[in-house]
């Protein structure tokens, strides 16, 4: 796939700013708070109907607007059809998507469109965070390759919310005990659909993601990933032997849930871990091998996608330039060019990326201005 434009009206420090972009590698240069993650931020909403950093949809409003809009034009693989991408958001929490001008009630009809790798600094966190961090990454991509996923997860978190209330409730008042046989059917039936996509995408990710850290380190490194289930050992469980085990084991020990009033199985409670030659990535890795691991992952993604959707989602390359060393700098770009994926980097420095960037490539970034170079 392929981003044409960008328009950006009253997004963050971008006041008014169009934004025409190459088929391959695009450079934004400038120094720190000029707008640089700004609009990758931009980009990564049209795709995914959220933005990255976590902030409220109000707090990307430039100060003092009404609204933000975001307006971007991308073509599909292999096609010359326009897609036109509106996304509207006020302070008044009113939200708007409309693709080729049809309107759209929820943000999640973005994932039939356009989609996005993201690879930045804070994506260490996917290693060194909690186990809500690694979930976050793995539903993530998940939304953006199986459209259904994004309902499947919205749905899950309002049946466990309403099954902890429950749980509460009938620590005092016993006789709502049949109300949670209901619940718990919506949470096994739910939840093991969630475990057993996320087994299904690790599946096709991990071994790509081995293969390129072989690659980047002279097959002196094995990396693998483990899904960490919090019902215990569910190896390569079929969807109906998930579903079995998760009734089981809520049916046995729900009398704990309800001393505790909340839930304490189930996919909200599972954890990635990750191994570098056996050894936990996270306790045992430098910070140089972690950044490794997620940069393997990221290209893993790419190879994916692609497998899943039959073209490449595009690149978004935040400051991590500079954190890669010249191998991992050279691999990484051979790939894009390869493979020829929009990318889109940012930096301050472009003196690591002469050998690679073409001039035409290039552009500055400089109080929410975007100028080409």
């Amino acid at each position: 796939m392929y981003l044409q434009t960008i328009h950006l009206f009253n997004y963050r420090n971008y006041q008014n700013q169009e934004l025409t972009l190459n088929r391959g590698i695009n450079v934004l240069i400038g120094a720190n708070g000029q707008g640089k993650t700004n609009l990758l931020e931009a980009i990564y909403y049209l795709a995914a109907g959220n933005n990255f950093r976590g902030n409220k949809d109000a707090e990307l409003i430039c100060w003092d607007a009404p609204y933000f809009r975001l307006l971007g034009q991308m073509k599909k693989a292999n096609s010359d059809r326009m897609y036109e991408l509106e996304i509207y958001i006020d302070k008044e929490k009113n939200k708007q998507l409309k693709i080729n001008g049809v309107k759209y009630k929820g943000l999640s009809e973005l994932h039939n469109y356009l989609r996005v790798v993201l690879f930045s600094p804070d994506d260490l966190k996917i290693v060194k965070g909690s186990p809500a961090e690694r979930r976050r990454y793995l539903d993530s991509g998940l939304c953006q390759l199986d459209k259904s996923y994004h309902r499947l997860i919205r749905d899950y978190e309002r049946i466990v919310q309403q099954r902890n209330n429950l749980l509460k409730e009938l620590q005092y008042k016993q006789q709502n005990r049949s109300q949670l046989d209901v619940w718990n059917q919506y949470l096994v039936e739910y939840g093991s659909q969630i475990i057993f996509k996320r087994l299904q995408f690790l599946k096709m990710l991990v071994p790509m993601a081995r293969r390129v850290q072989q690659e980047l380190t002279q097959q002196r490194e094995r990396f693998t990933v483990t899904y960490h289930c919090s019902m215990g050992a569910i190896g390569d469980f079929s969807a109906e032997q998930i579903k079995a085990l998760f009734s089981r084991i809520i049916e046995q020990r729900q009398g704990e849930e309800i001393i505790r009033g909340t839930t304490l199985w189930g996919p909200h409670r599972d954890d990635l871990i990750f191994y570098l030659n056996g050894m936990d990535l996270k306790r045992y890795g430098s910070q140089g091998q972690q950044r490794t691991g997620i940069l393997a992952l990221k290209m893993a993604e790419l190879q994916t996608f692609y497998k899943y959707h039959g073209e490449y989602p595009l690149l978004l390359l935040d400051d991590v330039m500079s954190e890669l060393d010249d191998s991992r700098r050279h691999y990484l770009l051979n790939m894009v060019k390869e493979n020829e994926i929009q990318t889109i980097i940012t930096g301050a420095n472009i003196e690591l990326l002469t050998e690679e960037i073409a001039q035409d490539e290039i552009f500055s970034v400089q109080e929410g201005k975007i100028i080409k170079q």
